[in-house]
């Protein structure tokens, strides 16, 4: 029997072309490269073999406890080996590559007795290998060779998942094919961990993915704050002698760390030294964002609710201002106390007191 790292391990290099494992254990159908052809005549999506992804030992991958899902989507470039080593059928992934992505995808075709190498351009398409083969409904699978099929195997069209069952695009009402438009000929790096000066704090995967700005706090081509600073400037606060508010943003790569998801949701944790800050950030621009100097700010674009079911203390060492612009209603169900060491002011066209 043949033990791998004993006899030799047998690695390989792909894409995922599918990740909806039905049987729900975290796999993904790599075409692999040297091992299947790009045309999908010969070997159609659904006839790649089901990869295995190796998770992380933060993540014990047992009884639902650790990080599940992984992070791949279809077009992911991977890594892995074959656990039935030269038999070629049992490939586990262990990890993803960033590139630069192009308009085509390269694949190795031969080398002459010179070696010297000559490529294929497989463009980026649903109609070819090394790609998101994701179409826009189960429906549009129907006679394409991800839907037809070897008559050996019985299945009859689509892929276990289809555009209009993925994530849709941040700020948009599809989804769309990897790799993104906006990263082509440039770096996989997230466009939010690179660097800006600044004065520059990129909208980009803030909003929409295509850079269009949000209507009340962004000044054209830049988000002109981040939520703190638009939040302070409001109340006036942290302002230069201008009236500008001063910036507490400026990632640097390598510092930013960001994770963001298909549908738009981004999580910064930025260590750039003198901007150090943590920004959660929901899809419909909800924030939560702490600054370099501690300061906690957060906005929410819709309804807000707090439960406490227990007692809630809040200690203040400043001043408090609220602004309402409806109405305001206080319900207790005990007695209310208020105690102040200084004036009470109440203004209004009417007052009325009911005992």
């Amino acid at each position: 029997m043949i033990y791998q790292g004993k006899t030799g391990f047998n690695w390989f290099t792909g894409i995922v072309e599918d990740r909806n494992d039905p049987m729900f254990l975290n796999r993904v159908r790599v075409r692999i490269h040297g091992s299947h052809t790009h045309d999908k005549q010969m070997i159609a999506t659904p006839d790649l073999p089901w990869s295995e992804v190796m998770m992380p030992t933060t993540s014990p991958s047992l009884s639902g406890l650790g990080t599940t899902t992984h992070g791949l989507l279809e077009g992911s470039t991977v890594m892995g080996f074959y656990r039935d080593y030269l038999e070629m059928q049992d490939p586990v992934v262990i990890g993803s590559f960033i590139g630069t992505p192009q308009p085509f995808y390269r694949v190795d075709e031969k080398v002459d007795d010179q070696g010297t190498r000559t490529f294929t351009n497989i463009p980026r398409t649903t109609e070819d290998g090394y790609n998101d083969p994701r179409l826009g409904s189960e429906s549009s699978y129907k006679g394409t060779p991800d839907g037809a099929g070897p008559k050996h195997i019985k299945r009859t069209y689509g892929l276990t998942l289809a555009l209009d069952k993925s994530p849709k695009n941040q700020g948009g009402d599809e989804a769309i094919n990897y790799p993104r438009e906006l990263y082509l000929g440039t770096s996989d790096v997230n466009v939010l961990a690179r660097n800006y000066d600044d004065k520059t704090y990129p909208v980009i995967n803030l909003v929409d993915g295509e850079g269009k700005q949000e209507s009340s706090e962004e000044s054209s081509g830049s988000l002109l704050d981040t939520v703190i600073d638009a939040g302070k400037s409001l109340l006036g606060l942290d302002s230069g002698s201008s009236g500008t508010p001063i910036r507490h943003i400026n990632p640097k790569y390598p510092f930013n760390h960001v994770h963001e998801t298909e549908s738009g949701h981004v999580l910064e944790l930025d260590d750039t030294p003198d901007f150090e800050r943590i920004h959660l950030y929901h899809r419909t621009g909800t924030r939560v964002e702490i600054d370099k100097d501690g300061s906690y700010v957060e906005k929410v674009v819709k309804d807000k609710y707090s439960v406490v079911l227990g007692d809630d203390t809040v200690t203040i060492s400043g001043n408090v201002t609220v602004n309402i612009t409806g109405d305001a209603d206080i319900s207790v169900g005990g007695e209310t106390n208020i105690t102040s060491t200084g004036d009470i002011s109440m203004i209004a066209p009417k007052i009325k007191l009911n005992g």
